[in-house]
């Protein structure tokens, strides 16, 4: 019993105590935007040269390109914005198609990647390059004098 009436008398004098302010927490910057969202791709420049023929081809895919959005998709995607900027074979022989990807973003920032037909390199690379060339517009040869 003598403890039940000392339980009480402390939980009385709890309560009329008043607690000590508890001081507010500095208000959080917000994060930029930009942290949190990737920046978008605006434009995607693919060169592919070589091959047997020695053949030099560009596809470009931009905001107006017909069926561009995945390409673009693609590129602004945080698997994509950390590749290395090279993909070459140990053994760079034979009449393969070299591919070099530009891409720019909307915040003004370029990515650049490269690699070799055939060679290993992230499935994310190797579907962006096979979009472009599915969907990218091929820009006309220039031909001095015409």
């Amino acid at each position: 019993m003598r403890r039940l009436t000392t339980l009480a008398a402390l939980c009385s004098i709890a309560a009329l105590v008043p607690a000590a302010p508890v001081a507010a927490a500095p208000p959080r910057a917000a994060a930029p935007a930009q942290a949190t969202a990737p920046a978008r791709a605006t434009a995607i420049v693919l060169e592919r040269s070589g091959g047997f023929a020695g053949r030099q081809e560009s596809f470009v895919v931009d905001r107006t390109t017909v069926g561009g959005e995945r390409s673009l998709r693609l590129a602004a995607r945080p698997e994509f914005r950390r590749l290395r900027g090279s993909y070459q074979p140990a053994n760079p022989c034979c009449d393969r198609f070299l591919y070099r990807l530009a891409v720019t973003y909307r915040d003004g920032r370029h990515k650049t990647v490269s690699t070799v037909q055939g060679g290993t390199a992230p499935r994310i690379l190797w579907d962006l390059i096979g979009e472009v060339q599915r969907v990218g517009v091929r820009p006309m040869p220039f031909s001095p004098g015409t």
